[in-house]
């Protein structure tokens, strides 16, 4: 697959939850269709220029396969490309988007007989909104239930949409708010009020109980929220094998291993040729790699995309967060080089061709 960024076009542009969030709708070329095809749950990895100055951000795609490509942008007080979604792109205008990237993805099954919990926190949902559309349209024999956790009715993303899913697919698909700070002057009744956390998963659980053997998890919020979600699901028996979650801001989940790094020479293979380049103790591989010239692919360096992803051949290294990894992909030394800081004087990587 094509790692390569291509300016693709702004086809609409729609405010949500008044003007807090933006969906932005890409064209794309029918000689692109391929390697910007995607599975519910990933993001696109984008590249901007703000006032000369170059951003790289993962946003998460927010329709399912088959929709148009469309991703939705909370904004953040003080984000620099975050209000620049908001406020200063305009339809007809390119944006340099990578092909889709990411594991936290789901593959419907036709034949399959599944349960889907989807746990969402704010714009945790995006993802969780492409993922229950293309169940409810193509694993037509499963179920799927949605807990999810906002402030207020007013920060719900998709919430017309949501309410609309479920009463078209009433039978297959149940819709729960959470509000922890409702207001006093709001008609909107949630299910409940207060976080979503133990107490709420055993409620949901109690009301909606599996109705496959097969059941799936799927957590996407804010770091805390996260860990929350999966320490009461485990507590409760769920195998960790069917939890799967992606995280963004917030708290940063623990991986339970410090994170200084030491300096070292790195021997980074890149298109077939090798050079060394100096780390010091505080640089990450890629940043080491930047620094000496190089030109590795990347995107996000927040651990979230996987694009700068490589293969640790020699010497040791210590990953500060490994999300866009999975447990074969760590087993077969395959490191994130934006979160990898060195544990032996020399390492040696290479970058797929």
């Amino acid at each position: 697959m094509s790692i390569d960024f291509h300016a693709l076009t702004i086809a609409d542009i729609r405010q949500e939850i008044g003007g807090n969030a933006t969906s932005i709708t890409l064209a794309v070329p029918p000689e692109l269709s391929q390697i910007y095809s995607w599975q519910a749950g990933q993001h696109l990895p984008l590249r901007l220029r703000i006032d000369g100055e170059e951003h790289r951000r993962c946003y998460t795609i927010s329709n399912p396969p088959g929709a148009p490509l469309r991703i939705t942008v909370k904004r953040v007080k003080g984000g620099v490309v975050s209000n620049h979604i908001a406020d200063g792109l305009k339809i007809g205008e390119t944006l340099d988007a990578m092909p889709p990237l990411g594991k936290f993805a789901l593959q419907p099954d036709p034949m399959a007989r599944r349960t889907h919990y989807f746990f969402g926190g704010g714009s945790g949902i995006t993802p969780l909104f492409a993922m229950i559309k293309d169940v409810l349209a193509h694993e037509p024999h499963s179920v799927s239930h949605l807990i999810f956790g906002n402030k207020t009715a007013d920060g719900i993303l998709f919430r017309a949409e949501l309410t609309a899913l479920a009463d078209a697919h009433g039978d297959r698909f149940t819709l729960r708010h959470i509000l922890s700070a409702p207001s006093l002057w709001s008609w909107f009744s949630p299910w409940r009020k207060g976080r979503l956390g133990a107490d709420a998963i055993s409620a949901a659980f109690a009301e909606s109980p599996p109705v496959a053997q097969d059941v799936k998890y799927w957590i996407c919020g804010p770091g805390a929220m996260n860990k929350d979600v999966r320490d009461a699901l485990m507590a409760l028996d769920v195998p960790a094998d069917r939890i799967h979650l992606e995280s963004f801001g917030g708290a940063e989940m623990d991986i339970g291993s410090p994170v200084n790094g030491m300096a070292a020479t790195a021997s980074v293979i890149l298109n077939g040729r090798r050079r060394d380049v100096s780390m010091a103790a505080d640089q990450t591989v890629l940043e080491a790699a930047l620094a000496s010239g190089l030109k590795p692919p990347h995107s996000c360096r927040s651990g979230v995309c996987g694009a700068c992803k490589a293969r640790l051949k020699t010497g040791k290294v210590l990953m500060r967060t490994q999300m866009a990894l999975c447990e074969r992909d760590i087993l077969q030394g395959d490191i994130l080089t934006c979160q990898s800081v060195a544990q032996t004087p020399t390492i040696e990587v290479e970058f797929p061709s």
